[in-house]
């Protein structure tokens, strides 16, 4: 039984995400593959190849160890659990262990295993790490606010006569001026102006 291997068919299978027909044989070395894993996982290598030699299969050893092979690649070639994941069902599954040593130690061999059981359970959670540094919350960023008004924030109001005075002083054309004044909120910006402005700009482009 199972002489004849449907490994790139059932490929084919999988990544269809199992909508492919399969014929009756395929269907059997199929599940036969499926048990492998199933058995693998529970009892080990050597008990998986072992289901295969003996009734109702009796498949050789070579032939067994090659499907044991197959199964494998098949079931866990693409596997899409995360690591993280695969991390904490190990962590869970070594500590439930280390829970049936310590309910049931009569010894201090006992409880050397249930210690070790725990080490390597905090070495797969990855517990012996120091933590990873966590960016900083929103609530926690320092928060930076920009406004014109100095009253805004608890200062005294500018005066903006000074203010226009020393604009004026300055050896600048009377454009740039303006515009020095407007941006300090001295003179209501003209917003024609400012179209005019960036047409003027930008009409020798292209």
């Amino acid at each position: 039984m199972f002489d004849k291997s449907y490994f790139d068919t059932l490929q084919d299978y999988i990544a269809s995400g199992c909508t492919m027909e399969l014929t009756a044989d395929e269907l059997d070395y199929y599940n036969a593959l499926y048990a492998l894993v199933g058995i693998n996982r529970k009892y080990g290598k050597d008990n998986a190849v072992a289901f295969l030699m003996h009734e109702p299969f009796n498949v050789e050893r070579m032939r067994a160890r090659k499907m044991y092979s197959e199964a494998i690649n098949l079931f866990y070639l693409n596997d899409t659990i995360e690591s993280n994941a695969h991390r904490n069902l190990m962590y869970d599954n070594l500590m439930k262990a280390a829970q049936v040593v310590l309910q049931n130690a009569v010894s201090s061999k006992d409880m050397e295993v249930y210690g070790n059981l725990n080490v390597q359970a905090a070495k797969i959670k990855q517990l012996d790490k120091p933590d990873p540094v966590k960016p900083k919350e929103i609530d926690e960023k320092p928060i930076k606010i920009y406004d014109l008004n100095p009253e805004a924030v608890g200062l005294d109001a500018a005066n903006r006569q000074i203010l226009a005075a020393q604009i004026d002083s300055v050896d600048l054309p009377e454009r740039e001026k303006v515009r020095l004044k407007r941006d300090a909120n001295i003179v209501d910006i003209d917003f024609e102006e400012m179209l005019n402005d960036q047409e003027e700009k930008t009409k020798d482009i292209g």
